[in-house]
């Protein structure tokens, strides 16, 4: 499954952020996809290595990523 793929992620987030492995398991997977896109840039194969220093930053960067900040925020869908 992809973060496209749901409505809502902020359950999922605050979950991770309460302890929850299970959550961060399933966000790993959900941006599976962007951590290969991102360590493969430039580049005709993902590099390992550049892909498992993007998940380790997203493990630590999710606890730090404030949620209400985010939702205070307009959302860009809701411009006409």
């Amino acid at each position: 499954m992809h973060y496209t793929e749901i409505d809502n992620l902020v359950p999922v987030i605050l979950a991770a952020q309460d302890g929850d492995d299970e959550a961060m398991s399933k966000l790993l997977d959900m941006f599976s996809h962007d951590f290969d896109c991102e360590a493969a840039f430039g580049k005709s194969y993902v590099d390992p290595d550049l892909r498992q220093e993007l998940q380790i930053k997203f493990v630590f960067s999710v606890p730090q990523f404030d949620v209400a900040k985010h939702l205070a925020q307009p959302s860009a869908r809701s411009k006409s």
